[in-house]
């Protein structure tokens, strides 16, 4: 048998391999810079949802027990606060009314640890929060005075407490971002 070859031969030219694997790559590199754009998205939210979290479970628990400061029978003494400063607050409540505050949840203090960045509940155990920046307090006296470190401790009306909480890692550019909420609590049980 004679086969015998036709003007034209089947198959690419090394030129249109050549520009097939040329656009296949600007394709799949379109395509990587769709995915990692997307993944980093994603991880960004992911630790901005997280940080939400931490820092709202954190203000809830601590408006909860301050709000209960001072709470106690009619028959005891004790001050609802027992410190008030800057960075940290004491509050005492006696849940159980048996008369003291010895039992546990009754002794209540929250400090913020600025080498750990987290705020502790009666400084030992799990903290209260993580990748915490700050936490400060505020009182409001009962004449009506805003300060940071009372002098008369049982002139207490409102506290305001402003907790700013940041990613646990920086974006792309090295900045973390911060979130910063508060919440002016009105503890039931002070005398007014």
């Amino acid at each position: 048998m004679n086969f015998r070859r036709s003007g034209r031969q089947a198959g690419f030219t090394l030129i249109e391999l050549l520009a097939g694997i040329f656009l296949s790559a600007i394709l799949l590199a379109g395509l990587y810079s769709v995915f990692f754009s997307q993944q980093t998205t994603f991880s960004a939210q992911e630790q901005v949802a997280e940080m939400n979290q931490n820092i709202r479970a954190a203000l809830d628990l601590m408006t909860r027990e301050i709000r209960l400061a001072g709470y106690k029978p009619s028959t005891s003494t004790f001050n609802g606060i027992a410190t008030a400063t800057s960075n940290s607050i004491r509050i005492l409540a006696d849940l159980n009314q048996d008369g003291d505050t010895a039992d546990q949840d009754e002794d209540i203090s929250y400090t913020y640890n600025a080498g750990s960045l987290q705020i502790c509940r009666n400084g030992v155990g799990l903290p209260v929060a993580d990748n915490i920046s700050n936490l400060s307090f505020q009182y409001i006296l009962k004449n009506g005075t805003v300060t940071y470190a009372p002098a008369n401790l049982a002139d207490i009306r409102k506290i305001n407490v402003s907790i700013t909480a940041r990613t646990t890692h920086p974006d792309r550019t090295g900045v973390y971002r911060m979130i910063t909420l508060s919440s002016d609590i009105t503890p039931r049980n002070l005398a007014f």
